[in-house]
């Protein structure tokens, strides 16, 4: 097994990760009769071979990679919605709307907040790096305005 801050000595693929953490929660739960994590998991990576990926895991150990997905609650709805406006040739700037769009259809809330919602984009810098950053509250706050502002144009 490994932990956050070990180097490897070679690449490690994403799906090995997933694998890894998947196989602890299904052994925990055949074997131990408990759900260790007790949660579902949404993994995303990158490596050399595959580039960019999205897996998620459910208590059970089951898992699954995907384009765009969703867990949690209403999260059939949400897959739902991404299966129909997913597109393969988004950008970030329309990745991060679908996804506020997204939250706001199945929120369970009326008036969804972006203090509600936490986002991490993973993406290559420029030396070819991977690197991820935390979106802060005024940079989702803006995203939020102009998928309403978008949403508003067309009514």
């Amino acid at each position: 097994f490994f932990f956050f801050n070990d180097t490897a000595t070679t690449e490690i693929y994403t799906e090995q990760i997933v694998g890894s953490v998947r196989c602890v929660q299904e052994t925990d739960t055949q074997f131990g009769g408990s759900r260790l994590f007790g949660a579902a998991f949404i993994y995303a990576g990158y490596d050399t071979t595959h580039g960019f990926q999205l897996y998620n895991s459910d208590p059970s150990g089951n898992y699954a990679g995907w384009k765009a997905t969703a867990i949690g609650t209403n999260s059939i709805a949400a897959n739902s919605f991404l299966k129909d406006e997913y597109q393969e040739d988004i950008n970030l700037d329309q990745g991060l709307d679908l996804v506020v769009k997204s939250l706001s259809k199945t929120l369970d809330t009326s008036s969804p907040s972006a203090d509600k919602i936490e986002l991490l984009v993973l993406q290559l810098d420029e030396n070819k790096s991977v690197s991820y950053t935390h979106l802060t509250l005024p940079t989702i706050y803006s995203v939020q305005i102009s998928v309403v502002a978008v949403s508003l144009k067309k009514k």
